[in-house]
């Protein structure tokens, strides 16, 4: 047993024994128990006993483990059941976030919200392509770039990633190859709260936005694969995530500003902001391209929508990645999953006189008493989130 776990264990014998003292109407034997231990307190065993070989070299702090112990078998298993369920919501109230924690995020939303105006800065373009990290960015990239080049009859982007994906639709700092098609600037930005406010839609323009978003924990566990799985970081702390936002490009934190955000901006101004889910787009890839050209008001006709659509299937993408590009956009089959060694299966349920069964039971029991501790609804929500990794 480890330190920690030793620490609450001894935590919790403590408070089984004060929740059996305190209760008014129950625990009579455990009441009755401590009443007559009193007495060792107060004076050697030698004294109450008689000199014993044993009991004549008891001394008050052996008298009051004893005591203690003769207590704690005398509570019934119910209270030892609500003790250890009240240890266990005030664990997990120990890991939630701190008033110091929210105070960060609260001046990471300011900062961004005194200082990203980046919709008004691109009030000249046409369109505005806003996605979630790893949520499909370069898949609906690569798509709407081959039906928009089927449109206006201009070559396709060789490759998913690199420097060719930008040939249709690109950031404002690369110059424009194909000046004839719409202007469609990429982001991942959280704008300004200020954008929201009705007051302000009239002084502050901007063009029509898609914004693409993603079942957050799938987002989280690719982009955990994608950024941090080779460097060993442990997948616990990037889940944990940094309300400053200094750690990590995106973590819980940034997903929760994002979608919060940008689901305040569509319900204020729904004629100007589209959002459209990953999970729509894997179902059904050409309605949803028909979506976002009529949002965009373009005029796209059914060859251009075809041809968009076809690019959708995974193995087409990952056919078209720039060798050159060392960006993991489409991780490989079994890839996309948290890497668990070259034995998942002795990883995820090792034999018991395994040494991995041996070294982790007393870690194993804390883990399942703590799930059991959970309510339905954020065990089912721990399971989903397990499911992606």
């Amino acid at each position: 047993m480890g330190g920690a776990a030793a620490s609450r264990f001894v935590v919790l014998q403590l408070l089984i024994v004060f929740d059996a003292i305190k209760k008014p109407a129950s625990c009579w034997l455990a009441k009755v128990t401590a009443l007559l231990a009193i007495p060792c307190l107060f004076a050697p065993f030698n004294r109450i006993f008689g000199a014993g070989p044993m009991s004549a070299n008891m001394d008050k702090a052996g008298a009051l483990i004893i005591c203690f112990l003769v207590v704690r078998a005398a509570v019934p298993a119910t209270v030892r059941d609500r003790s250890a369920r009240r240890l266990a919501r005030a664990l997990r109230g120990s890991e939630r976030p701190t008033p110091w924690q929210h105070a960060q995020f609260m001046m990471r939303i300011l900062r961004s919200d005194l200082a990203n105006f980046s919709l008004l800065q691109h009030r000249g373009a046409d369109a505005l392509l806003v996605t979630g990290k790893n949520s499909g960015t370069h898949w609906l990239k690569f798509m709407l770039s081959c039906m928009l080049a089927k449109q206006y009859g201009i070559p396709r982007p060789r490759h998913i990633t690199g420097s060719s994906a930008r040939s249709i639709i690109s950031d404002p700092r690369y110059p424009r190859l194909h000046p004839n098609t719409p202007r469609i600037v990429p982001s991942h930005t959280i704008p300004s709260a200020v954008f929201a406010w009705p007051c302000f839609a009239w002084f502050l323009p901007h063009p029509p936005v898609v914004v693409l978003v993603r079942d957050i924990p799938a987002a989280m566990a690719s982009h955990y694969v994608k950024w941090w799985q080779q460097s060993d970081h442990p997948i616990a702390h990037f889940v944990r995530g940094d309300p400053s936002g200094r750690r990590y490009k995106a973590d819980l934190w940034w997903y929760i500003r994002f979608f919060n955000r940008w689901g305040d901006l569509a319900r204020a101004n729904p004629s100007k902001v589209l959002v459209l889910r990953y999970e729509e787009l894997q179902s059904d890839p050409e309605a949803c391209l028909r979506r976002i050209a009529a949002h965009w008001r373009l005029e796209i006709n059914d060859a251009a929508f075809a041809e968009g659509a076809s690019f959708a299937a995974r193995d087409i993408i990952r056919s078209l990645l720039d060798p050159t590009d060392t960006e993991i956009a489409v991780p490989p089959d079994g890839v996309s999953n948290v890497s668990y060694g070259s034995s998942p299966a002795d990883a995820i349920c090792p034999p018991y006189e395994s040494a991995v069964s041996k070294t982790n039971r007393s870690d194993s029991r804390e883990v399942i008493r703590r799930f059991r501790a959970l309510s339905p609804a954020e065990q089912q929500a721990l399971i989903e989130f397990l499911k992606q990794l």
